[in-house]
């Protein structure tokens, strides 16, 4: 049931403010614009989904995230995936956000499985660069943030693999119990 529920939710706003407001500026709309149509978005849904899409530069390589804004107004905490297409981050962030919305309390190091993926929820630290969008929203002493850290094609986390996948998918945060095996 969950799955319809987030679908509707996660799926229909997402889609329904355009593909993501980093390009609805490029394609003309102003940062204020964009401003205000994500706030019509967590008034209408509790909250609105930020995509930013993967590139490379001389500093290296920058994986695409996603990340809630919205959660923090109901005393949770934003929610960032990395390394995934848009697709699949909609479907894990709209079915963690769907469920905190309606009153689950996720913890840290859970293991769940949630829009097709198994993931482990870590304590974002060093979230502030990520989580832009919600940083402005709310300011950066009252935001805080879990990272949806997913498993690889073994179901391993990047802690428990002997190659980690950090640079698809950094850790924003220490891992449960607070060492990587590589």
């Amino acid at each position: 049931m969950v799955s319809v529920a987030w679908r509707m939710i996660g799926i229909e706003h997402t889609f329904d403010v355009g593909r993501v407001v980093m390009c609805e500026i490029c394609e003309g709309m102003t940062p204020e614009q964009a401003h205000r149509r994500m706030l019509r978005t967590i008034d209408r849904f509790g909250w609105a989904l930020q995509y930013v899409e993967s590139s490379v530069d001389e500093r290296g390589v920058h994986p695409a995230f996603c990340y809630t804004v919205g959660l923090t107004e109901i005393g949770c905490p934003e929610v960032i995936v990395t390394g995934r297409a848009a697709d699949e981050s909609v479907a894990v962030l709209g079915g963690l956000a769907h469920r905190l919305w309606h009153g689950d309390r996720l913890g840290t190091g859970e293991r769940l499985e949630v829009g097709g993926l198994e993931v482990c929820l870590i304590r974002a630290r060093e979230y502030e660069s990520w989580l832009l969008r919600a940083v402005a929203l709310y300011g950066p002493g009252d935001v805080s943030a879990v990272q949806a850290v997913w498993a690889d094609c073994q179901g391993l986390m990047p802690w428990e693999a002997e190659i980690s996948s950090t640079i698809v998918q950094p850790l924003l945060g220490p891992p449960p119990g607070g060492r990587m095996v590589a």
